[in-house]
């Protein structure tokens, strides 16, 4: 029996769900890229010259730039 995507319904390869994946590539592709666009608008660089960070709280947001 083949597993099914939780997102979609379709089938897809065993192989992928004995690897811990419970959607297909093409919904996991979509949610991934959801999630690196967010990512991408939550860094930023913490200090004047420093290296950019993930920001993850509303502290460090208020701390930016100091």
């Amino acid at each position: 029996m083949k597993p099914k995507c939780v997102e979609c319904e379709s089938t897809f390869a065993p192989q992928r769900f004995a690897l811990g994946y419970r959607t297909c590539l093409e919904c996991g592709e979509k949610t991934i890229r959801a999630v690196n666009e967010q990512l991408k608008k939550q860094c930023a660089p913490a200090y004047n010259k420093g290296a950019y960070m993930f920001i993850t709280d509303m502290q460090m947001v208020r701390d930016l730039g100091r």
